[in-house]
């Protein structure tokens, strides 16, 4: 799913790992009270379908939790499902009937978002793996490395999606004297993980940019250093180990290589969908980052739209964005298989 870049969630292999005594009680709990009533209208019981099965999906993974979400067939075919289910276009009446089910978001669809970024970081590590091993005649797939990147399940989407994020970008930046296209030259990617594939669309889009990935990850920042020096990026790709929702974080190179980040050299800052759990975390992080940033930079907020929250943690657009310091400029919500809506906010001058 584009945009699954989840910033490294703590205690990773225990998220979503319950009992079977807590899964029993977990399925009771979406048995939902507000039952549709005795003459309901259409939207009422195309939400409650809706969300039972959304339900089903939540207990399964569960369940293959309790062992392992990496790639399998089964995994791979509940979450595809469950893309599917919240991506198809829906009537507005629907969807807000969804969200007023009682214990939709406390009971469900906040553990299913874990459960969802744990699978993807699952995903991402096994495809790093196979493109690294493939150097070794190791992995089981093609041994040529960029056909390997270019067969991961999701690679078109988040072409896709770095393609929009560019396109409105773009509007905003200076157009260079020279070039016809207007470009970064610094860019920042927070939430980069072990296969930082933005960033690669990052520097094929603009062959003279630069992309500072940044992960508090460190592991997972070792995986995606090397498949950038094994697909040839290396020269244009510094890394850094740094929880940027945490003050007293101290950057981390990675095997001694790059730079730590000086916040107010960049020209666009990314950050992941999954960088802040929700509305209030992301506003906290670009509260912190919008005291480092220079006034004119650029911040793409990767965010979501409608049942997409039930993938990815929604940025609320507010008057608490300009109280820290960010101009919105331009909201985008994609009704294609991109998942993720895009937020490009500016630093406001001092």
């Amino acid at each position: 799913m584009a945009g699954y870049h989840p910033h490294r969630l703590s205690s990773l292999a225990d998220r979503g790992r319950e009992s079977p005594l807590v899964l029993h009680a977990q399925k009771a709990q979406l048995q939902f009270s507000d039952t549709p009533p005795k003459t309901p209208k259409i939207e009422s019981i195309l939400a409650h379908e809706l969300v039972q099965e959304i339900g089903d999906l939540y207990i399964s993974l569960s369940r293959l939790a309790l062992t392992s979400l990496a790639p399998s067939p089964e995994v791979n075919s509940l979450l595809t499902r469950l893309v599917e289910l919240c991506i198809e276009p829906r009537r507005g009446e629907v969807v807000n009937h969804v969200f007023q089910l009682k214990g939709t978001w406390t009971t469900l669809f906040c553990k299913l978002r874990s459960l969802c970024a744990t699978a993807e970081c699952e995903l991402e590590n096994h495809w790093a793996q196979q493109i690294l091993n493939s150097r070794h005649g190791s992995s089981a797939l093609s041994s040529e490395p960029k056909a390997l990147l270019h067969s991961f399940p999701y690679y078109q989407n988040y072409l896709d999606l770095s393609r929009l994020e560019c396109s409105t970008l773009e509007g905003f930046l200076l157009a260079h004297p020279i070039d016809s296209r207007p470009s970064p030259s610094r860019i920042a990617f927070i939430g980069s993980g072990p296969l930082p594939l933005t960033s690669f669309c990052m520097l094929n889009r603009y062959p003279k940019a630069s992309v500072h990935n940044i992960d508090r990850d460190i592991d997972a920042l070792r995986v995606s250093w090397e498949l950038t020096m094994m697909l040839g990026y290396g020269e244009r790709m510094t890394f850094e180990g740094r929880d940027v929702s945490s003050e007293k974080s101290c950057g981390e190179l990675v095997e001694g290589h790059g730079e730590i980040a000086d916040w107010s050299k960049f020209d666009v800052v990314f950050l992941a969908a999954l960088v802040g759990m929700d509305s209030q975390s992301k506003i906290e992080i670009l509260a912190s980052l919008g005291k480092k940033l220079s006034p004119g930079t650029l911040v793409i907020a990767r965010s979501a739209h409608g049942l997409r929250e039930v993938l990815y943690p929604a940025l609320e657009l507010s008057e608490e964005l300009h109280r820290i310091g960010f101009k919105i400029l331009v909201v985008v919500h994609p009704w294609t298989k991109v998942v993720n809506s895009v937020i490009v906010l500016r630093v406001k001058g001092t």
